[in-house]
């Protein structure tokens, strides 16, 4: 999906990524009809023009198609796997927020380790249950303050190409996956309760039972292909923010604009 720079992203993208969230977190199923441009413009206090706009961003990037005389719906197979309803909302932002986000964050201590999918893994990253991955481990910090552990799990194919050179000279193993030709361009995450085990509370300076917030997530390079299936366990005191706008008639370039500080 296009992705505008900041700050003027068109009303018609900032549209788009709210349906796309209604998709991704199944209150719009697959092959399901979508509501009419009456009702979308309406719901959301834009034109039709916008709406047909933000409808088109949506076919374009693979989440909905058209039916002549009938409608917009859900494609049958989307281009990432949407999270369970039960799971809640899915907020949806710009990764260009997060790469700003980047230039503070560093990881120490990293290992690595080969390890064959499991099922579970292997559901996630569309690989045959038993295909080798590797398993990248460090403690993340911002401004030189440890505040989590990053844990990413890639496809051996991937990691092949992440050098020794590459991972000198990455800050996060998203980085090296950049270098290696496998940037990330999508990505979907959940968010949930954590308690810190006594290696990770380590790693931290935090101490072994503390609560911590789990980041668990899925990343897609420029292909759909899933490169990345990560978490990163973040510890209490580092918050995440969100910068949250509401589209209206009398600013037509406002809308739903969501930056998490993470991943």
């Amino acid at each position: 999906m296009t992705r505008p720079a900041r700050p003027d992203r068109p009303l018609y993208v900032r549209i788009a990524m709210s349906l796309k969230s209604r998709i991704l977190a199944g209150h719009y199923t697959p092959g399901q009809r979508l509501p009419s441009e009456d009702d979308l413009a309406a719901a959301m206090a834009a034109s039709r023009s916008t709406i047909r706009q933000a409808l088109g961003e949506l076919r374009e990037a693979g989440y909905v198609t058209s039916r002549r005389g009938s409608g917009s719906y859900v494609a049958d197979r989307l281009p990432i796997e949407p999270l369970s309803p039960r799971s809640g909302p899915v907020y949806t932002g710009f990764l260009d927020d997060l790469d700003n986000e980047a230039h503070h964050v560093r990881e120490l201590g990293r290992t690595q380790e080969d390890l064959p999918a499991d099922r579970d893994l292997a559901a996630r990253l569309k690989i045959p249950v038993g295909a080798p991955v590797v398993r990248y481990r460090a403690t993340r910090l911002r401004d030189g303050e440890p505040y989590g552990i990053a844990t990413d799990i890639v496809p051996r194919p991937v990691a092949d190409r992440i050098t020794a050179e590459v991972l000198a000279a990455s800050p996060t193993i998203v980085d090296a996956l950049a270098l290696a030709g496998s940037r990330v361009t999508e990505s979907l995450q959940r968010l949930e309760p954590a308690v810190l085990d006594a290696t990770d509370a380590e790693r931290c300076g935090a101490s072994p039972g503390d609560p911590a917030l789990a980041i668990t997530g899925v990343a897609y390079d420029a292909g759909g292909v899933p490169n990345d299936a990560y978490t990163l366990t973040v510890i209490t005191g580092y918050g995440i923010g969100l910068h949250l706008t509401r589209a209206t008639p009398d600013h037509p370039a406002a809308g739903h604009d969501i930056a998490l500080a993470e991943h």
